[in-house]
């Protein structure tokens, strides 16, 4: 019966109907609400062990009132993670207040923190990440922002979260505050969208030595005054951290082209880092995908060399296949992994 449970959530997501909703509320709006349903699974080899497994079995319902809230809730029926890795991936939970057209929106629940390529790469679904597992310790979190355009080819977002992740009490009554100003222009005929980001506020920091996405409860935090591993719970492990960071999305011809660059400091304690993709499509349904990515911090520093595969089966039917050489060193630790996975992406 043990071995059924997983299975359970996954034939409820696909007898779930694919809904779209339409009424009027009380005040006579019109209320639209719709559910996209997701399967992910995930065949991986870590040196050379091979581990089947579902990463999420989920729905994403949105709903519309009239003109001025939106709302999004992220249910997932089932997923393999845990721990703080989980919460990267899973809580997105929020309302969006709207005005008129060119003034500022204010969002408040559980979002995705606007720092760097995170406002506009969409992780949760892909096998290869950005830098915030590391460079932000979170990826949801709970608070309030207030985003706009300040004209048409300029935006921004200011935000204001706990800093523990969603689903959690704040555990050190410090908020995170992060602000980011992106702007597009052309380069030619090539569109190119440039931010600058800035973060402050406490937030967890992990061991280089632990992937908080794939290790689960057993990833531990970094206590940067002793370079100590803590358990996920230790306040030890938050560090008072400062982030600046500048990313780039874009579209030369045929490729797109994204790009990270952190600096700041964990504790008055230095951290540096960049992330680098290319997608090159060789067609309509396939597409090359390589990555490189940097991280140091206190006690040590972390790269990662990625090669993927893209490839529709149909729109909403998604393979991919990614190889990556990672490398971590820690307090005078050395670890390498050599990691593939194989996806298959359902949507409905």
């Amino acid at each position: 019966m043990k071995r059924l449970l997983p299975i359970i959530p996954i034939i409820l997501a696909l007898a779930l109907p694919n809904a779209a909703l339409s009424e009027e509320d009380d005040t006579g709006s019109d209320v639209e609400m719709r559910a996209t349903y997701r399967l992910d699974t995930r065949i991986m080899s870590m040196d050379g062990d091979v581990e089947p497994h579902v990463m999420a079995a989920e729905a994403d319902v949105s709903a519309s009132f009239g003109t001025k809230v939106d709302a999004v809730v992220q249910v997932p029926f089932y997923t393999a993670m845990r721990g703080r890795g989980k919460g990267m991936h899973f809580g997105n939970a929020y309302a969006i207040f709207k005005q008129e057209i060119g003034k500022p929106t204010l969002k408040l629940g559980q979002f995705v923190i606007p720092f760097g390529n995170l406002a506009d790469y969409e992780t949760h679904t892909r096998v290869l990440q950005t830098l915030y597992p590391y460079s932000l310790g979170t990826r949801i979190d709970l608070g309030a922002q207030v985003d706009g355009f300040i004209d048409a080819d300029t935006e921004y977002a200011v935000a204001v979260t706990t800093g523990n992740g969603p689903y959690r009490r704040d555990n050190n009554g410090n908020k995170v505050v992060t602000a980011r100003v992106a702007r597009r222009m052309m380069v030619g005929e090539d569109d190119l969208k440039v931010g600058i980001s800035y973060l402050k506020g406490k937030l967890p920091v992990f061991s280089l030595m632990h992937d908080p996405l794939m290790d689960g409860n057993d990833a531990l935090l970094l206590d940067v005054e002793t370079g100590m591993m803590v358990p996920q719970s230790s306040n030890e492990g938050f560090a008072d951290n400062t982030r600046y960071g500048i990313d780039i999305e874009y579209y030369r011809g045929i490729d797109l082209i994204r790009a990270e660059i952190v600096a700041g400091n964990d504790d008055g304690k230095s951290v540096t880092g960049y992330w680098l993709q290319v997608e090159h499509p060789l067609s309509y349904k396939t597409q090359l995908i390589g990555q490189a990515a940097y991280w140091s911090q206190a006690f040590g520093h972390w790269r990662n060399l990625a090669l993927g595969v893209e490839h529709k089966l149909q729109d909403n039917k998604i393979l991919r296949f990614a190889y990556e050489n990672r490398k971590a060193t820690e307090n005078d630790m050395t670890m390498k992994m050599n990691l593939l996975t194989l996806q298959y992406l359902l949507e409905f």
